[in-house]
This record gives C-alpha cells, sequence and structure tokens, in this order.
C-alpha cells in the first residue's frame, strides 16, 4: 500500500526533527495527517467513481513526501538556518491543508452520488457543477494564491491573496493572506510594502496565528532598509510578547549578530 507507506515515511520524519521544532504547530500536522490518511482509506472503496479526483490528490501527496525528503536532507546540513526550516514548516502546513480542502471536496462529491448519476450524461454535469463551485470557493482562490507564491510569481499571488481579502473579508484566512502578500514583498525586496503589510496585520488581527511571524518579518525587513533602530525595537517587542517561540530565538539570534 503506497499510500500508507508514503504517511509512515511522513510521521517517521517528523519525530525525527530536532526537540527546537516540536511544538504545536508540529503536532497538529501529525494530526492532520493522521486524520487524512483515515479518509484516503475510506476512499480508496469508491475510485471508481472518483478515480480522476483520487490521482490528483496521489500526486500531491508524492510531491510533499519528496518535499519532506528533501527537508529532512538539509536538517543534515548545519548550513541549514533555523528560518529556513521554520518557513520550510510552513509551507507543509498550508499544503496539508490545501490537500485536507480537496479530501473534503471529494467526500462531499461522494456523500451526493447516487446509482442514477453514474450515466455518462450526469457525471459530466456534476463534475461541471462542483468545478464551477470550487472555482468560486475561498478554497479554491487561497490556495491558487499561495500555488503561485511557492512557484515565485509574485505579482499574481498578490493579486490572488487580494481578491480573496475583498471576496471573504470574514474568512479565517485573511490574516495569513496578509502574511503571504508581505512575503511576495518582502521577497521581492520590496522591503517598505513589506512593512506596511505586516504592520497592518499585527495591529488588525493580534490574536492571529500569524501575528509572530509577521512581527519577526517586519523587523527583519526594517533591518533590511537601513532601519537599525526602528527593526531593533520590533525585534524586542516580538521577544518580549513572545518569549518562547521559533521566532523570538531567531530575533534574538539576529540581534546578537547586529550587537556583535
Amino acid at each position: 500500500m503506497k499510500k500508507a507507506f508514503i504517511f509512515y515515511v511522513f510521521i517517521c520524519f517528523f519525530f525525527s526533527i530536532p526537540s527546537y521544532s516540536i511544538k504545536k504547530d508540529t503536532k497538529l500536522i501529525l494530526s492532520e495527517l493522521q486524520k487524512i490518511k483515515e479518509v484516503v482509506e475510506n476512499l480508496e472503496q469508491k475510485m471508481v467513481v472518483i478515480s480522476k479526483d483520487i490521482s490528483s490528490m496521489c500526486k500531491t501527496v508524492n510531491i510533499l513526501e519528496k518535499k519532506i525528503s528533501a527537508i529532512s536532507n538539509n536538517q543534515a546540513d548545519e548550513r541549514q538556518t533555523k528560518e529556513n526550516f521554520i518557513m520550510n514548516l510552513q509551507f507543509l502546513k498550508e499544503e496539508i491543508n490545501d490537500l485536507k480542502n480537496k479530501l473534503s471536496h471529494i467526500n462531499d462529491k461522494i456523500s451526493n452520488l447516487s446509482l442514477a448519476n453514474l450515466t455518462d450524461s450526469k457525471e459530466t454535469q456534476v463534475e461541471s457543477e462542483n468545478q464551477n463551485l470550487s472555482i468560486q470557493s475561498p478554497e479554491s482562490i487561497y490556495y491558487t494564491a499561495y500555488s503561485d507564491y511557492l512557484k515565485k510569481n509574485y505579482e499574481l499571488a498578490i493579486q490572488g491573496f487580494r481578491q480573496f481579502i475583498k471576496l471573504f473579508p470574514d474568512n479565517g484566512l485573511v490574516d495569513n493572506s496578509l502574511y503571504w502578500i508581505g512575503e511576495c514583498y518582502y521577497s521581492q525586496k520590496m522591503y517598505q510594502e513589506a512593512v506596511n503589510i505586516f504592520k497592518e496585520l499585527i495591529e488588525k488581527y493580534r490574536d492571529g496565528d500569524k501575528i509572530q511571524a509577521a512581527s519577526l518579518k517586519r523587523g527583519f525587513a526594517l533591518i533590511e532598509m537601513g532601519k537599525q533602530s526602528e527593526g531593533i525595537n520590533a525585534l524586542s517587542e516580538l521577544i518580549s510578547k513572545f518569549p518562547l517561540s521559533e521566532e523570538a530565538s531567531l530575533a534574538q539570534q539576529k540581534v546578537k549578530e547586529i550587537m556583535e
């Protein structure tokens, strides 16, 4: 069973990660992987109806397997920075959430299917309707933009995330969208724009799960702009508010490098 083996590799890898990386997000990822495995096992019994969707999903799992293998190899490389490791974990978390949403859509389609739907004409109609719904769904727009970010299509990613925020202002992923817009600007060395976005996120979503990462990258961006004093103050504030976080550890490292 290839899928079972893949998930076994996932779990083995995460338990092999050094202790500094084992925190709430990592445990949540392990939990989500187990849930995905259970859903996949249930879906395998109905592959005749959704074979195309399963095939696409398996390709996604294979891609994740390769990425996890790459991260595992990088962990053995002393040159791999802690910041890159955390970013890789964030990428994996986003992609696993993407996979989870795809599985949810597949499960919904199965629940709505009946024997009468198995004719060619009905099957085509259902597929078309589901595709149209997917295009308009918040998850579809968000993960399309996120995919553009991973491909370094930063302008497209920014457009996609802004469209998501405009269409779904009350969605729980709005703060994530702002964060990735900031990362797009940061990756293009457009540091002032990045600072503005990270500041907006920090002010509007004080309880969001991207607040620590946004605070860290805001401090980094200020330093890159030559505003070392402001950058150090931003990082010091992060350290004070979230002293036990991985981001605080990175902030301390950065401050130490500047002060030496």
